[in-house]
């Protein structure tokens, strides 16, 4: 069986509380207060507390709006303002700002801020929105495919293999994009290639599942960080889990975390992390597992060894055969590649691009490789035929271990490291990025459980060719919405 998984870790370490600023949680329930400044406080005698900034510009504007006599009198930060007329004094709007005594106490965890405005998570979308948005997250996931491809070239050494799962790096940042307040929201909506205020995103990104891929989000904290309720419930609802609680132990905390990778990798990855800071507060995983096989099963008995060009050498690799395989595939003059898709189970495809020849290189068809080209690449596969292809692949197992803060670093995000703002998700304002990493594990090989279509497909009388001797690109080609669940390439298959 074909299958490759991948998983994402992103560790944030926030600052120490004082005491009294800390609350507590655990499993089973997590809470905090939050404070909505569109739901104005009132005290005991109806007075509406606003800040001192914005009070000057209400009164103003409700001052110009009529022709009112007003009377205005400051008693040290109180305002007082009465808009009234002779003939209708009763009916008039009084503003009254509360008395400062009445506030609440500047040390209580409950206080309403007077900083800037954290929107809670977003709210479900009707299913008429959250269909409109699948061609505009199938857009974005393109384009953040692409990003991510050369951050990651960049970041490896030259000609190395190389694997990442596009989707669920974006997964897990879209999920962090849910509690995100001010600069961190918008700029984590420019990297993922999102159009700001993109609300529909998360239902239209759990959409994007299909049978042969899970993918899993977990948030673990401290006993002494307190998740916001808003944050809890919109993470249920959309990612299909609640936080929950580490213990005082770091060593059970590990043992947990990894238990819990493992589980939903198939035991594919058992220790994700060797160690776990002592003062780690928050840790955000996401897990995606695919397992597809091919349409059209390969004959274990026609692998042989055969050349493979590596570097400026030639070694002998396990090298999949068949005579009339359907593959469709042409070659790109922009790209000076060839271009060849297989198809997989579960509405899944295999998409491969080779240099047309031992004159061009890898490096070259990456350089090339912007999101027009790509997504003409694309389309011009959706519009061709699969054909009995003489087909020479070898075979396909890939391990990367990246490190994702350089990676975002890349695409020139500093958030996680400087200035993060995770309001929406906890009202600690001091919450840091201390670690992310990113794993993925994929394999193809010849073994599959579906009916073989071969025997339904003539012979073609013009013998076509697609053999793969040579560093390639490839990607595993969501064919419903039109994505790429994983990316990455090849210079050395016996790795």
């Amino acid at each position: 069986m074909a299958s490759r998984l991948t998983l994402l870790t992103l560790l944030l370490l926030a600052g120490f509380l004082e005491p009294q600023d800390r609350a507590s949680s655990n499993p089973n329930a997590t809470s905090s207060s939050s404070w909505d400044p569109e739901s104005l406080q009132e005290g005991s005698e109806g007075k509406i507390a606003v800040p001192d900034n914005s009070k000057m510009l209400f009164i103003e504007s409700i001052l110009e709006a009529s022709s009112l006599p007003t009377t205005n009198s400051t008693t040290n930060s109180t305002t007082k303002i009465t808009a009234n007329t002779t003939d209708e004094p009763t009916t008039q709007p009084t503003i009254q700002p509360i008395q400062p005594t009445t506030q609440l106490p500047t040390d209580s965890p409950t206080q309403p801020t007077t900083g800037p405005f954290c929107p809670g998570p977003v709210t479900l979308c009707s299913d008429l929105e959250s269909h409109s948005t699948e061609a505009m997250l199938g857009d974005a996931l393109v384009d953040f495919s692409l990003k991510l491809y050369h951050a990651f070239s960049a970041m490896k050494k030259a000609e190395t293999n190389m694997a990442f799962s596009p989707f669920s790096i974006a997964s897990l940042l879209t999920q962090v994009l849910l509690g995100a307040g001010e600069n961190t929201k918008t700029n984590l909506e420019s990297v993922l290639s999102y159009p700001k205020d993109f609300t529909c995103v998360h239902q239209a990104l759990k959409g994007f599942m299909t049978k042969g891929v899970t993918s899993v989000s977990q948030i673990f904290h401290s006993p002494d960080l307190v998740i916001r309720d808003t944050f809890v419930n919109a993470s249920r609802t959309l990612y299909s889990s609640s936080p929950r609680v580490l213990s005082n132990d770091s060593d059970a905390n590990l043992e947990l975390i990894n238990t819990w990778v493992a589980k939903n990798t198939n035991n594919k990855i058992s220790q994700l992390l060797d160690s776990l800071p002592s003062d780690t507060r928050l840790v955000l995983l996401n897990a995606i597992y695919l397992s597809a096989k091919w349409k059209t099963t390969f004959d274990p008995k026609k692998t042989r060894m055969e050349t493979f060009h590596f570097k400026n050498s030639i070694i002998k690799v396990p090298m999949m055969n068949s005579k009339k395989y359907p593959v469709a595939h042409f070659i790109d003059q922009t790209l000076k590649a060839k271009v060849g898709q297989l198809q997989l189970s579960h509405n899944l495809s295999l998409v491969i691009l080779v240099p047309q020849n031992l004159k061009h290189h890898l490096e070259d068809i990456e350089q090339a490789l912007s999101p027009s080209v790509f997504k003409a690449i694309m389309k011009k596969l959706e519009m061709s035929k699969f054909q009995p292809t003489l087909l020479a692949l070898p075979r396909i197992k890939v391990t990367t271990s990246q490190d994702m803060l350089s990676i975002m670093e890349k695409l020139e995000f500093f958030d996680f490291s400087y200035d993060l703002n995770l309001c929406g998700l906890t009202e600690d304002p001091d919450l840091q990025v201390s670690a992310m990493q990113h794993q993925t594990v994929l394999e193809l090989t010849e073994t599959g459980v579906e009916a073989a279509a071969a025997s339904a497909i003539s012979v073609a009388r013009t013998l076509l060719i697609f053999e793969v001797q040579q560093p390639f690109l490839f990607l595993l080609w969501d064919q419903q919405h039109k994505f790429p669940v994983f990316m990455g390439r090849v210079y050395d298959p016996r790795a």
